[in-house]
């Protein structure tokens, strides 16, 4: 078993009642393994769940905020910066700028999620499985498995959103599409 670090963004306003309801939860599902930074606006709580593989980890966490009566919006992205790539990998920052721009390394370096004139931000996801594929640097096999579990996560909230306000007569047609 691995212990997986990723975060569940919820929607405000948050009781101090829903509060105490995960922590229920969390106990009666074999300890408290969150911590919680939410108010009238929502939050996010994070956790460092043990689990057999990250998708079971984030799901099993969704399902109990859920549980609590909270609204689950997200799995947080893990996003990082050319440097925080650099210091996952063990590289140099310039080792990173030079696989981003081709000149080193197979190609095909992932694009930006975030682009920013200050420094893009990458999906850890992309990165670390960019990284694995073309065995470059050392990656933290955990932490990429828990940013690819929240970017499916992410995807299946997203399509469940969406099916709610699709037409009752539309919603088969993308529940085959998906499944």
């Amino acid at each position: 078993m691995d212990t997986y670090w990723f975060e569940i963004e919820i929607a405000g306003p948050v009781t101090g009642d829903q509060v105490e309801v995960l922590g229920d939860v969390l106990s009666a599902a074999g300890g408290i393994d969150a911590t919680m930074q939410a108010g009238e606006r929502g939050g996010v709580i994070m956790f460092s769940r043990e689990a057999d593989s990250a998708l079971q980890a984030v799901i099993s966490a969704v399902e109990h905020v859920r549980a609590a009566g909270l609204t689950v919006t997200g799995a947080k992205e893990d996003l990082a910066t050319t440097e925080d790539i650099a210091e996952r990998s063990r590289v140099t920052a310039a080792a990173v700028r030079y696989w981003m721009n081709g000149e080193r390394g197979p190609g095909g370096f992932p694009e930006p999620s975030i682009r920013q004139q200050r420094g893009s931000l990458y999906s850890w996801a992309q990165v670390s499985a960019w990284l694995a594929a073309a065995r470059l640097g050392e990656v933290d096999h955990a932490a990429a498995e828990a940013a690819r579990a929240c970017a499916l996560v992410n995807a299946a909230l997203t399509v469940k959103d969406g099916m709610r306000r699709l037409p009752a007569h539309d919603r088969p047609l993308l529940a085959r599409f998906v499944g």
